[in-house]
């Protein structure tokens, strides 16, 4: 089955590690999947490690937001001569310039989408960015499959006018043997940030964006440390770094002391088994990637009821309303207040609940007997226009 992969970027973020992580696990094993991987925009990290890994990756470098005739006739002449049994694209401007290819295909291949976000912050969203959804959701009529990260995406995407016929939900995979427990990251971290090996550790793994509420965490911390001024906190992730601007200016004087600013690092399957506690404080998810990596490596987390983050943590976890500071920061003293075995037993039920739930294994072998079904069978014309 040769399958093309039409992503938006291969930037280090969560929707597109979902795809490396699916796309590896599959290439490992005898799937007969031979892949493509198509990103408009430029390589980036993880174009580099598809290609690393064997699997070969055009970059259209098409400005954000916008196409051009160069990058439009790469894609088609790609599509002419790879010839794909199934088209999937990833993510909203990956899912739209999914249909222009298969309209290019030399013989009419299954067209999968995928979506990879919620919209809870539709009404908040850029112009054009409203555009695209809405465009997205009138052309996947047309498409034989339309995957959904998320229970809540899916049902938030049908109302906004997405097909619903053949609507699959597929949750985020993680590989629970690079986040995994382990006591020598636990050390060794500590360790490079100067402190005891009982300082306790208090982390946020995500890329610096308004959604992401790191104002919110950083409020949350300075609570805190009213109660327990020993506890340290990290945040790691694309923009959260000490050269940040912005970032610091939504730092509490009193958190600095105590905060590791850590950037974009290749190291967070360590960094995360070495936290405490792990933290997602977004204003809106569906299904954080973060949550589970943590929940992997055998830490409690703290969620805020957004997306599906609730259901991902069930009772390992602690869940507090969003955009609440006293309540999030009430969520993490919980469970450091808690002694070190009450937290160990509560990282073990994580730990058991996203091998037997949310295993990469699992969620990459439905993705593969999605992908087969498609092109086993020829595109259905009686399915074309109907919603």
């Amino acid at each position: 089955m040769r399958l093309l992969v039409i992503s938006t970027t291969l930037a280090p973020s969560g929707a597109e590690n979902a795809l490396v992580r699916i796309l590896t696990e599959l290439t490992t094993q005898p799937k007969g999947i031979v892949p493509c991987v198509v990103s408009l925009s430029g390589l980036d990290v993880l174009g580099k490690k598809l290609v690393a890994m064997g699997i070969p990756v055009v970059a259209l470098d098409m400005p954000a937001g916008r196409l051009t005739p160069r990058g439009l006739l790469r894609l088609a002449r790609l599509v002419r001569s790879f010839r794909p049994d199934v088209i999937q694209g990833w993510m909203y401007h990956g899912n739209l310039l999914a249909h222009f290819a298969r309209l290019c295909a030399p013989r009419r291949p299954a067209l999968a989408l995928a979506i990879r976000q919620s919209l809870t912050t539709f009404a908040t969203s850029k112009r054009l960015t409203r555009y695209v959804i809405r465009l997205d959701a009138v052309l996947s009529r047309w498409a034989d499959k339309v995957f959904y990260v998320s229970r809540l995406a899916h049902q938030q995407h049908i109302s906004l006018g997405y097909t619903n016929s053949r609507a699959h939900d597929i949750p985020n995979g993680f590989d629970t043997t690079v986040f995994a427990p382990s006591l020598a990251a636990r050390t060794a971290v500590r360790q490079e940030f100067g402190l005891a090996e009982e300082t306790l550790l208090v982390g946020l793994v995500a890329r610096w964006h308004e959604v992401k509420n790191h104002a919110g965490f950083f409020a949350a911390a300075e609570h805190v440390l009213a109660q327990r001024p020993n506890v340290h906190f990290v945040c790691v992730g694309r923009g959260m770094s000490p050269d940040n601007v912005a970032l610091l200016s939504c730092v509490p004087p009193r958190l600095l002391p105590r905060l590791h600013l850590l950037g974009e690092r290749a190291d967070v399957p360590s960094l995360t088994a070495a936290l405490d506690v792990a933290v997602n404080a977004s204003h809106a998810e569906a299904f954080p990637n973060a949550v589970g990596e943590a929940m992997a490596c055998g830490v409690p987390c703290v969620v805020t009821d957004v997306g599906d983050s609730a259901w991902i943590v069930g009772d390992t976890g602690v869940v507090v309303p969003p955009e609440q500071v006293g309540a999030l920061a009430d969520g993490i003293l919980q469970l450091l207040n808690a002694s070190a075995e009450q937290r160990q037993q509560r990282g073990q039920a994580a730990r058991t609940r996203v091998v037997s739930e949310f295993s990469l294994a699992h969620v990459a072998h439905q993705y593969w007997v999605a992908w087969t079904a498609l092109a086993a069978v020829p595109t259905a014309a009686a399915n074309k226009g109907q919603a």
